[in-house]
């Protein structure tokens, strides 16, 4: 189904988003909404050349054009083909870099690699651990943590209004 510049499915997702020719220097704030997206056109604006962090989430992407001086997010290993012509670039086929990385102790021993678009990864810790490196086990404490927070601060506050309070009475 096609809706202005969006190609929809049968859910009303986006599959499709032709965005060329917009005079865009940035997708903007809103670009996220568009992560289903399996093919993006940007050919023909002026985009500037550090979308690493723009197309984060992107994971079913297969298909992205672009103008012909920007690199493809990423890079260019990030992609199975990069195709260029006179006036655009074509990155095709996202390639999975937990997978080809070859580094098997990119992600801790109680996480696991998940891609989180072009050229971007994230490491998830399993159920029951979290923390740095997913080294700990068990659920976060939100009582202790707030508990602490709350006594430490109702400590400051005192000794604060205290030491004001002397102020006050000697003027």
């Amino acid at each position: 189904m096609l809706h202005a510049r969006c190609c929809l499915n049968q859910k009303g997702t986006i599959f499709g988003l032709d965005l060329q020719n917009c005079s865009l220097e940035d997708p903007g704030p809103n670009f996220p909404q568009a992560y289903t997206a399996v093919i993006i056109d940007l050919q023909a604006n002026p985009l500037k050349d550090n979308l690493a962090n723009t197309f984060r989430g992107f994971i079913q992407l297969q298909t992205l054009v672009l103008p012909q001086g920007i690199s493809c997010p990423g890079g260019n290993d990030a992609w199975k083909q990069v195709i260029s012509h006179k006036d655009n670039k074509i990155c095709q086929g996202q390639r999975n870099l937990c997978n080809s990385t070859g580094d098997p102790e990119m992600c801790p021993e109680n996480g696991s690699c998940v891609v989180d678009g072009p050229g971007l990864l994230e490491c998830v810790c399993a159920d029951g651990f979290h923390g740095y490196k997913c080294m700990r086990q068990g659920s976060f404490s939100l009582f202790m943590f707030f508990g602490i927070l709350g006594s430490t601060t109702l400590s400051l506050s005192i000794l604060l209004w205290g030491t004001q309070r002397r102020k006050a009475k000697t003027s």
